[in-house]
């Protein structure tokens, strides 16, 4: 039972609440002007500001957006929102203000430490935090639905701290709304590589019983198919209490014996547009893309052989000397160590793979 909240709007409520703008900015720096002042130093005067109105417009018409269910609308108005804080931070913007900029992401480290805190005087434990969202550890043992319960009980103790926080210490009228978004029934984030810390944006929990990723291989367009089949099964046998041993040493033993094949094309796309602006160093896709005698769109498709990489069409024949062993060591043993090293097990042992003797 993990819930997970987070901050709505976190950067476009901030600005609301401070009035962090730059005609407030510049305001302030008169004499005499009652000013809210940021962690970073910079003040902002408490009237005359231009944002925080303008958000407002916006967060009318995105809640208008939501109730009429139009999606598009919304997605526009929520990216609309957070350009406003992004500009700010842009050399190429007219009214760019690192001092802004940094008071806005300065408010935002404060107030999710603050969100922390707040939890753990409530007596919940918090699991992980990153950027609007706090990911807390509900009574284990508690059915799902009062495990949500428990967890709208907290949000609404905790929102009621903060603000109370807020009009206190800087005598401002708090614009914010803690948002509960999930409660994971199994939660699950993989360690750092070489690490004990969670990686950060990198988690899979069991919602509504189906399986929820984020930040993973098996979402991400540029890993091959095989690495979904191998993570999803892990996960959900993980989250149903079942082995996952017997299923990564299967998955090793297709993928050798040459029936996934068709599930180790790797999709990476051209980031600088064309494979002759990729001068300093020569990357897998692009050194594939300059083999193909085919033209080249901005996805490049191929696989990796005994020879390196080998562009391949989507739906094309496969080369026959694909290079499977690198896919188990490249693909396969990362993705299954992250979670097998949490059950106390290993790869090679798993897999029975022959060690290689340390010379001493």
């Amino acid at each position: 039972n993990v819930a997970v909240f987070d901050v709505k709007s976190l950067y476009p409520s901030l600005i609301r609440t401070f009035n962090l703008d730059p005609l407030a900015h510049a305001r302030a720096r008169r004499d005499g002007v009652a000013a809210i002042e940021a962690p970073n130093g910079a003040r902002f005067a408490r009237d005359d500001a231009i944002l925080p109105a303008l958000l407002d417009g916006f967060m009318a018409r995105r809640e208008l957006a939501k109730q009429r269910g139009d999606r598009h609308a919304d997605q526009a108005i929520k990216i609309m929102m957070n350009a406003l804080f992004g500009v700010l931070g842009a050399p190429s913007c007219r009214f760019f203000d690192p001092a802004i900029a940094n008071a806005i992401t300065g408010f935002g480290r404060l107030m999710l430490e603050r969100t922390r805190r707040a939890f753990e005087k409530c007596g919940a434990r918090v699991l992980y935090g990153d950027t609007d969202s706090v990911f807390v550890l509900v009574d284990e043992q508690a059915p799902l639905e009062r495990a949500r319960e428990i967890a709208e009980d907290l949000r609404a103790r905790v929102q009621d701290d903060l603000c109370q926080q807020v009009k206190s210490e800087w005598r401002v009228e708090p614009r914010f709304e803690l948002e509960l978004e999930h409660v994971y029934e199994r939660f699950f984030q993989p360690s750092i590589r070489g690490g004990t810390q969670g990686s950060r944006k990198r988690y899979a929990g069991l919602l509504n019983g189906n399986l929820h990723l984020v930040g993973l291989e098996a979402v991400r367009r540029d890993w091959p198919e095989v690495s979904r089949r191998l993570q999803r099964g892990m996960l959900e046998r993980l989250f149903r209490d079942e082995p996952v041993a017997e299923f990564v040493r299967e998955v090793v033993a297709d993928l050798l014996a040459g029936r996934l094949d068709r599930e180790l094309v790797i999709r990476k796309g051209l980031r600088k547009g064309a494979v002759e602006r990729y001068t300093a160093a020569t990357p897998a896709h692009v050194e594939a893309a300059r083999r193909s005698t085919l033209p080249v769109g901005r996805t490049v498709h191929y696989v990796m052989t005994r020879r390196g990489p080998e562009p391949v069409e989507p739906d094309g024949e496969l080369p026959t000397d694909l290079d499977r062993p690198h896919y188990v060591e490249k693909v396969v043993k990362p993705i299954a160590e992250s979670i097998l090293v949490q059950l106390g097990q290993n790869f090679d042992e798993v897999t029975d793979a022959p060690r290689q003797l340390t010379l001493l």
